[in-house]
């Protein structure tokens, strides 16, 4: 017999097995609980809810499909705290798993908008969706979504749908596996100072090439990096002749590692163009990732709707969750310049890091552009070069040139 727990999300209670049961003596939940739960994706299913409202007010969702549902938490959420009367699919494989959902529709009463179906994932997307496409799909799977990312791409509305995806492979995003990231994402991922980015654009990047092999278009939304996962919501609409010129917008990220020099390219460029290092006497060997996406992460439309919609009801929401929309908004429009963390280049130059902001506000001084990013707490974005961000830290910290304190 399996151990339930009630617990509580933003506005919806619910039955799960109980964490700290099936967790005794481990660091976090896995897969070997008899329904998945895990609370530390709760700011994921936070910022979901305010995303999904927001993209509502400007595209109708009438279906949605959440096909590895587990207690069925996620749907319940977007049921109970969004507005319209969308209704529902939620499958999972396993058994207790659909019957513990099921429980949970009916104890929150949306037994008329949302169903529960046990099977496989895919083939649900693909059979559910025969008679009207999804307006929405989240693919929030235990590792990466890629195997379920075509069949989501083929459920969805051709004239426009939202789709979710979240990945917690990060040590294949992050470099730690090159090859797996080739062989999953299409792409190969690299150690960098900028690694959490890099790990959104290979996402963005295969749910592109498989969006434009069904002859659609993307739009990302939204991209979260945050704790051991990304996070991005993408709009998918049928247009081969926009699919085409998107192309445009993959490419490969060059680094390097000695100077913190960094460059891109786009795929199908002639030539690749000289490498630029950030210091000239640097004689490092660029690092590169890709093929991967190049182009815009964030839409400033969804999130101011999103921060508002947070800001009605702070006390509901995690602090961190609106927090970080503050700064993906912040970032949106230097998105085209990696974020530099400063603490790895105070690193890289054996300088003592100041204060992030102190950096920011002589970078602006200076007419510069500068952001913090929600990547990462000690990074920022900026159009200014690397070499010139050394240049304002030196005389910050009070180092000369040669790499002595001054005075």
């Amino acid at each position: 017999m399996t151990d339930l727990k009630e617990y509580t999300e933003g506005k919806t209670t619910f039955l799960t097995a109980d964490v700290t049961h099936y967790t005794a003596g481990k660091k976090q939940p896995t897969t070997d609980m008899p329904v998945f739960y895990n609370p530390r994706m709760r700011i994921n299913r936070d910022l979901s809810v305010a995303i999904l409202a927001s993209y509502m007010k400007q595209a109708r969702v009438a279906t949605m499909c959440e096909p590895l549902a587990g207690s069925g938490i996620r749907t319940l959420r977007y049921l109970n705290e969004t507005l319209g009367d969308f209704k529902a699919i939620l499958c999972d494989a396993n058994p207790i798993a659909v019957d513990t959902a099921r429980r949970n529709i009916e104890r929150n009463g949306f037994d008329g908008r949302a169903k529960v179906i046990r099977g496989d994932a895919k083939v649900l997307l693909l059979t559910e969706s025969r008679e009207k496409r999804f307006d929405f799909v989240d693919i929030d799977p235990f590792g990466t979504p890629v195997p379920y990312l075509n069949a989501a791409i083929q459920s969805l509305n051709p004239r426009g749908a939202l789709l979710g995806a979240t990945a917690t492979d990060m040590p294949a995003l992050c470099g730690v596996y090159p090859n797996v990231a080739l062989r999953k994402y299409g792409g190969i991922s690299m150690r960098a100072p900028f690694v959490h980015e890099l790990a959104v654009r290979l996402l963005m990047g295969r749910i592109y090439d498989l969006a434009a092999m069904n002859d659609c278009a993307i739009m990302p939304l939204a991209a979260l990096s945050t704790d051991h996962y990304i996070r991005i919501w993408v709009k998918v609409r049928a247009d081969r002749t926009k699919a085409n010129k998107q192309r445009n917008s993959i490419g490969f990220i060059r680094v390097c590692r000695k100077c913190y020099g960094f460059d891109s390219t786009r795929i199908g460029e002639p030539t690749c163009p000289q490498f630029g290092h950030q210091a000239v006497s640097c004689d490092g060997r660029p690092t590169i990732a890709g093929p991967l996406w190049t182009g815009q992460l964030f839409n400033d439309k969804i999130l101011e709707g999103a921060k508002g919609f947070m800001s009605e009801n702070p006390e509901i929401y995690h602090k961190k969750a609106g927090e970080l929309l503050e700064l993906m908004d912040a970032e949106r429009e230097l998105i085209a310049y990696p974020y530099i963390d400063l603490h790895a280049l105070c690193d890289m130059y054996n300088f003592p890091s100041p204060r992030r902001e102190e950096v920011i506000q002589t970078l602006r001084a200076h007419g510069y552009r500068a952001e913090r990013t929600h990547f990462r707490p000690t990074a920022i974005r900026t159009d200014a070069s690397s070499s010139n961000v050394v240049g304002i830290i030196r005389t910050l910290v009070g180092v000369d040139h040669t790499g002595q304190t001054e005075g």
